[in-house]
């Protein structure tokens, strides 16, 4: 009679579970980041008949990317006062209405492998303004690594 390879046994029980428990881990990561993206400030609201008077209180933030450096494509995050607002992409532009009142940007860049610093504004926004904000990364003199710059845009 041959023997019982309980090593070989115990192998064969256990290679599911550990694929099973890495699938979980990878699948709670794909959910909290969906959580992220749908908790950002979604306002479900029955729309007033004066829309020209709602209109007129808020502000509305313009965000815009500039191309940046090449090769060094990808998205940075823009967080605005603690809650995902999105993903700017070279070229990209988020607009935001928002209520008047004072606000803080973060951005940072996720991607691991590129250490970008991230930076992080605080700004002030009145009724039936528009601020423009252009964000680059720069790198300078001196500087091991690339960070994130924010610049106001004056227009007219």
């Amino acid at each position: 009679m041959g023997s019982i390879n309980c090593k070989a046994i115990s192998e064969l029980f256990l290679f599911p579970a550990k694929n099973y428990i890495k699938e979980m881990v990878r699948l709670v990561q794909i959910f909290t980041l969906i959580f992220m993206l749908v908790s950002s400030d979604v306002d479900a609201s029955p729309q007033l008949l004066n829309v020209d008077s709602k209109a007129s209180d808020h502000g509305t933030l313009v965000l815009g990317r500039s191309t940046g450096i090449p090769g060094m494509f990808g998205r940075f995050t823009v967080i605005l006062n603690g809650k995902v607002l999105g993903m700017l992409g070279e070229n990209q532009i988020i607009k935001k209405r928002l209520i008047p009142g004072r606000y803080t940007i973060t951005i940072r860049d996720d991607v691991e492998y590129r250490k970008f610093l991230g930076t992080k504004i605080r700004f002030l926004i009145n009724s039936s303004q528009i601020k423009y904000l252009i964000v680059n990364s720069e790198k300078k003199a001196f500087d091991s690594r690339y960070r994130i710059v924010v610049k106001k845009v004056k227009r007219d």
